[in-house]
């Protein structure tokens, strides 16, 4: 061992070694310590991930029942205005106005009327 240290070239290349070796056991150590924090960010970015998919599946939830609420509703506008449509259309059923305004059971009504007026 001694010869090594009297030869300057095996001195430099033994203390070349001796970095070398030290480098590699730093290096290691903070690749070990850069693996762990990586994990931890991976584990925290999973649960805000999770919270985020589960917020997002609360809202697609709300959105859908808001949906449900108003197909329901517009179903039962158009039930509505369908009625109203169909009452409508029963009403009419023979034309009112013509030549004259009342028809004959009106005249018969306003006769008896007037015949009422005069006796009173």
């Amino acid at each position: 061992m001694t010869w090594i240290l009297l030869n300057k070239r095996w001195t430099a290349i033994a203390i070349l070694l001796l970095l070398v070796f030290i480098q590699t056991a730093i290096t290691n150590h903070y690749v070990k310590m850069l693996k762990q924090a990586d994990q931890q960010c991976l584990s925290q970015i999973q649960d805000i991930e999770r919270k985020q998919v589960k917020a997002l599946a609360e809202a697609q939830n709300q959105i859908n029942k808001v949906s449900a609420d108003y197909e329901q509703y517009k179903s039962e506008q158009r039930t509505k205005v369908e009625y109203v449509e169909r009452e409508v259309q029963k009403i009419v059923e023979r034309p009112v106005y013509k030549s004259a305004c009342v028809d004959a059971d009106g005249v018969q009504q306003i006769n008896d009327l007037i015949k009422a007026g005069n006796t009173s």
